[in-house]
């Protein structure tokens, strides 16, 4: 039986290669890729038997949606013709990579076999160097997009994360021009000066993250780039249930509750 395995590279370059993924790299028949950086490619060229890159596929078609279905439609044919295939994504290979997941269930469909390695992705970078634990207070993570189109509520006592928002309502790889509208909309629910973070994670060893504070208000004129995310540090908690302390029988003495926001040191 043929096999897939779906791997991502993570963001570091080399350095977030987790050596199972090295492994499969290593022993596949064939591997496809699609990554951004050049140190991690010719990585990927010298330890394999055999590897193309799909960049020529992504960057051929004006529609973002027209590359990923292609991208996906090849990864299905490869499969078919090769014995051991790996596909190797940036970051983790389930996070905005839909032509991997696609692919995957599209082989599973016809009952063959194809599994999905996890990976660092940017938002496990984050949550490192923003010094963010997600399960005090939870954690709101949506595509800046899908958060606008579909207006979408926040939870603003949770962590805020927008992907994506340098595609802010596009439909191709130019970058937006449409952040005014996404700070608009945040001002629905936040305060004009609430303090944001435009986060972009390290993909060289040596290189430090960015990490750029700014009130909210301000977010329109921020220059933001394809790998920017956007950071919103949860508002102070409300007061907690006494309903529910009592029906779950909590001692507020021997229970930690998120009393104080975690904001992140700036």
């Amino acid at each position: 039986m043929h096999t897939l395995i779906v791997v991502g590279s993570g963001i570091k370059s080399i350095a977030h290669l987790t050596e199972e993924t090295k492994r499969v790299i290593q022993n596949a028949d064939k591997v496809l890729y699609l990554v951004n950086e050049e140190n991690l490619k010719v990585w990927i060229d010298r330890e394999s038997k055999e590897a193309e890159s799909m960049e020529l596929i992504y960057f051929n078609f004006h529609k973002r949606a027209d590359a990923y279905h292609n991208i996906t439609t090849y990864i299905v044919n490869e499969s078919r013709k090769i014995k051991n295939l790996c596909v190797v994504f940036y970051g983790h290979p389930a996070v905005f990579a839909e032509s991997a997941l696609s692919a995957v269930k599209i082989i599973r469909a016809e009952h063959g076999k194809a599994v999905i390695l996890p990976a660092i992705s940017s938002m496990d970078c984050l949550f490192s160097d923003l010094q963010i634990d997600p399960g005090n207070q939870g954690c709101f993570v949506i595509d800046a997009t899908e958060l606008l189109v579909y207006e979408r509520q926040i939870d603003i006592y949770a962590h805020g994360i927008l992907w994506q928002i340098s595609n802010l309502g596009m439909h191709d790889t130019k970058q937006t021009q449409k952040l005014n509208v996404l700070c608009d909309y945040l001002l629905n629910f936040y305060h004009e000066e609430h303090q944001v973070c435009i986060y972009e994670a390290a993909i060289l060893p040596l290189k430090k993250p960015r990490i750029e504070w700014f009130i909210l208000r301000e977010l329109y004129q921020v220059e933001v780039t394809p790998i920017s995310t956007l950071y919103i540090p949860p508002v102070t908690p409300k007061s907690v249930s006494k309903k529910y302390l009592d029906l779950l029988e909590i001692d507020v003495q021997n229970f930690k509750l998120s009393t104080e926001a975690d904001t992140p040191t700036k």
